[in-house]
C-alpha cells in the first residue's frame, strides 16, 4: 500500500513539474544584441520581413496581434494578446496561451512601433528564457513615452499537443519500475 502511495505522490509531481507554466517578461534591454536580440530602423512589415529572413531562417509567421486588430496566422486560436497601458498607445503587452497547437520548439517574436528608432525589436524566444510556446509572455515598457507596440508577432514552427503520451509512457514506466521493485523482494 505505501508503495502504491509512494508511486501515486511521484506521478502527481512529475505531472505537476510538467504542466507548470510561467510567464517571460521580454524588455527592449532583453537578451544579448546581434546574438538574441536584434532591432532595426525598417517601418513596413516587408521590409522588416527581408531585414529578419537571414535570422529567423525556415521559422515562418505563426501568430500576429496588432493594436485594434484582429489575431492572425496558422495559430490565432492558440493565442490572445492584450495590450496595456493606452487603447491605441500601449507600452506594454501581454501574450497568453489559451489552448492548442503552439510556438516551437524554435520561437521568435517581434515587437513593433514603426515611428521611432528602433521601429522594431525582435527577440529570439528559444536562448531567452528557454520559453516553451506554452508560457505567458510579456512585453514591458517597449516605447516608454515616445511611441507606442503597434503589433506583436511570433515566428516559429509548430508544436501540437501530444494528446497525454508522455504522461501515459510515465505511468507505464512507473508501474514497470514498481513491478520490478516486488520482485526483487
Amino acid at each position: 500500500m505505501k508503495l502504491g502511495l509512494r508511486l501515486f505522490a511521484v506521478t502527481v509531481l512529475a505531472l505537476g513539474l510538467a504542466v507548470s507554466a510561467q510567464a517571460l517578461t521580454i524588455t527592449p534591454a532583453s537578451g544579448v544584441l546581434n546574438t538574441s536580440r536584434w532591432m532595426g530602423d525598417q517601418t513596413s512589415q516587408s521590409e522588416i520581413n527581408t531585414a529578419i529572413a537571414g535570422i529567423i531562417g525556415s521559422s515562418t509567421e505563426l501568430y500576429k496581434q496588432d493594436v485594434g486588430g484582429p489575431e492572425t496566422g496558422a495559430l490565432a486560436t492558440s493565442y490572445s494578446t492584450a495590450f496595456f497601458n493606452s487603447a491605441t498607445d500601449p507600452e506594454d503587452a501581454t501574450i497568453t496561451w489559451v489552448g492548442g497547437a503552439w510556438v516551437g520548439p524554435v520561437a521568435y517574436a517581434l515587437v513593433k512601433d514603426g515611428d521611432n528608432s528602433p521601429a522594431w525589436y525582435l527577440f529570439n524566444l528559444t536562448t531567452i528564457g528557454t520559453w516553451n510556446g506554452k508560457e505567458t509572455l510579456t512585453f514591458q515598457d517597449f516605447w516608454v513615452g515616445n511611441g507606442a507596440i503597434s503589433h506583436v508577432t511570433l515566428y516559429g514552427t509548430t508544436s501540437v499537443p501530444d494528446g497525454g503520451s508522455a504522461v501515459m509512457l510515465l505511468g507505464a514506466a512507473l508501474m514497470g519500475l514498481a513491478g520490478v521493485r516486488r520482485m526483487l523482494k
